[in-house]
């Protein structure tokens, strides 16, 4: 069991940060909070939902990511998260 959850774990980093490679972006740029809660997370279990904010709460203490605040939970990539992308 715990190898699965690694395993979602790991894809909804990819798809994460796919999604910032796929903008081009830059350090400090933020996820679009439609595709995040929209488009992504609405398609989540409830085991992915978990593996979720486990996973977002470790590449923050990473440093691959930030917290930025908002109405509703919004993530920036940070220089850290873009070298891991290249």
């Amino acid at each position: 069991m715990g190898q699965q959850k690694e395993s979602i774990k790991m894809a909804i980093k990819d798809e994460f940060l796919g999604r910032f490679r796929s903008m081009n972006a830059k350090a400090g740029d933020v996820l679009p909070v439609g595709w995040l809660y929209d488009d992504f997370m609405s398609n989540l279990s409830a085991k992915e939902q978990k593996a979720f904010e486990e996973i977002v709460s470790e590449m923050i203490k990473e440093g691959l990511i930030e917290y930025v605040g908002g109405a509703k939970p919004t993530y920036a990539i940070t220089q850290k998260g873009l070298d891991i992308l290249c």
